[in-house]
């Protein structure tokens, strides 16, 4: 029994050894995008729906099966079915008019191409959350490098300010706050390093990659960046009235409610039965009948009439429901834009002005703090600056992408290559 419980472990440790080196070791955004696209659930479930839509869409447009009865007729009692006076054999086929056939597998065409729609509609939710959550994932990877820069400049300084307490150069206040300085940048470190891997998490969730081992790290090929947008709000607007699939999906919708229409209006239209009977009287088989019927629309008052009644209800809510959608893509293409340039000036400010002031100040301080001609203190300010004005570029740089890919969700359409 051990040896076959620990059988078992070593094949769990095996797989899990072979999942693992399936993984990605480096990961950019496009193979993060790629791999979204093979192992995450909501692709799987819209192909899935594509298939049950047209599985629907062939059954729906299929002729009505024809019916088969067979009889016996006056046969006496107690004896078998063979001594009838009358057997009948009869096959009856209903048949649709064919302009509601027609109209029925437009109907079912437009169901397919709404999930198509829905489809295209989340794919393209989980793609921009796979590329918000790589960005945030970035951001962090470029704070950890700033702290780790930190925590090597209080690490120096600690050691400094030890050697100068202790010939007499510097105050006890000195020495306490280096210290103070050098805790705080290894805890700030170590909270980063849990945030990444937590940023992971959440994007291999957005992936759809199932990791087991909480040590995965996958080596970020990519980086922060900034790209000019040269783009005017005139042309953003044009290209999502293109290609919004939001815009897409309700203007499907209300073409599917024409058609709608056309079924209600159909159901005017009569519908036929077809039959033919085999007959045999008394042993002779010479006898045969056919049999015609036609639907007719006695009740149109209220079956046909309600009907129609409710397509054109069904039609202008579509168009209702269309026209308020457009407001609201213009309105959120719109916001999406100005938050992009906002953020874009916050940007440009960093890399123009506050960067380089900042970097000069620190240059500065650490010189004269070296001839002693500053206190540390003054030292330390000038470090937390630039510190400072460091991270809150690399926010600044976050917060710009993630605008970028929010005005990509709201036209639906990537603006830019990775």
């Amino acid at each position: 029994m051990k040896h076959i419980i620990c059988l078992i472990f070593l094949i769990f440790i095996f797989e899990n050894i072979k999942a693992q080196d399936n993984l990605p070791k480096l990961l950019s955004l496009s193979d993060a995008e790629r791999i979204a696209k093979e192992y995450n659930t909501v692709f799987k479930k819209g192909l899935s729906k594509i298939s049950f839509a047209e599985g629907k869409y062939l059954s729906g447009v299929s002729p009505q099966m024809p019916e088969v009865s067979l009889s016996y007729d006056f046969v006496p009692n107690g004896t078998g079915l063979g001594n009838y006076e009358e057997r009948s054999i009869e096959i009856n086929q209903n048949i649709e008019f064919p302009l509601k056939t027609i109209y029925k597998g437009e109907h079912l065409n437009s169901g397919i191409e709404l999930i198509k729609a829905e489809n295209e509609l989340d794919g393209l939710n989980v793609l921009n959350d796979v590329r918000k959550a790589y960005i945030i994932l970035l951001e962090k990877k470029a704070m950890i490098k700033i702290a780790e820069e930190n925590l090597a400049v209080a690490e120096e300084f600690k050691s400094k300010s030890t050697i100068r307490f202790n010939l007499g150069e510097a105050t006890n206040l000195e020495k306490l706050t280096s210290e103070v300085q050098y805790a705080q940048a290894i805890n700030n470190l170590e909270l980063l390093k849990n945030q990444y891997k937590i940023a992971l998490q959440d994007l291999l969730l957005n992936i759809g990659i199932r990791v087991e081992n909480t040590n995965y790290n996958p080596e970020l090929t990519d980086s922060l960046y900034y790209q000019p947008f040269n783009e005017n709000i005139e042309s953003v607007v044009t290209k999502t009235l293109n290609y919004s699939p939001t815009l897409m999906l309700y203007k499907l919708k209300k073409s599917a409610s024409h058609i709608n229409k056309k079924i209600a209006v159909s159901s005017y239209l009569p519908d036929f039965r077809v039959g033919y009977k085999s007959q045999s009287i008394n042993g002779v088989n010479d006898y045969y009948g056919i049999n015609l019927g036609i639907s007719v629309p006695l009740w149109f008052m209220f079956d046909q009439k309600g009907k129609v009644k409710e397509a054109n209800a069904e039609i202008k809510l579509s168009e209702t429901e269309l026209e308020s959608v457009n407001l609201n893509v213009v309105s959120s293409v719109n916001k999406a834009f100005l938050n992009l340039k906002n953020s874009e000036k916050q940007l440009l400010l960093f890399t123009s002005t506050l960067s380089p002031e900042a970097e000069e100040i620190f240059r500065v301080a650490n010189a004269t703090f070296k001839t002693g001609e500053i206190s540390y203190l003054e030292f330390l300010q000038a470090k937390q600056t630039m510190i400072s004005i460091k991270e809150s570029y690399i926010t600044a740089l976050k917060d710009y992408n993630l605008n970028l890919i929010e005005l990509e969700k709201v036209i639906g359409k990537k603006l830019y290559k990775n």
